[in-house]
């Protein structure tokens, strides 16, 4: 994971999870608004897949696809997903 910080506020994460070998999948990618364009989240996105050479790095987007796009993420087309019992019916969500 990776946070960027104005200051004492934060105004961007990212996560990455990976194997440990040959995959890794990077989401929860957000930048504050007032922050937005001025590169903090091409730098944290850059930052993750640095920390794992060699995988392929994953991701899904449904609005930010040029952005990704503009440095070296590719469109994949097969994708497969499955919902586990019922979309959003889990403890976490209960809070």
């Amino acid at each position: 994971m990776t946070i960027a910080w104005d200051d004492e506020r934060v105004v961007g994460m990212a996560r990455l999870l990976s194997d440990g070998v040959c995959n890794a999948y990077l989401l929860d990618v957000w930048t504050a608004s007032s922050h937005r364009r001025r590169g903090i989240g091409r730098a944290m996105v850059e930052r993750l897949c640095e920390a794992v050479p060699g995988q392929h790095v994953g991701l899904q987007t449904d609005n930010a696809q040029a952005f990704y796009e503009s440095f070296g993420f590719r469109l994949q087309p097969d994708f497969m997903s499955r919902v586990s019992g019922r979309w959003l019916e889990n403890e976490a969500s209960r809070d």
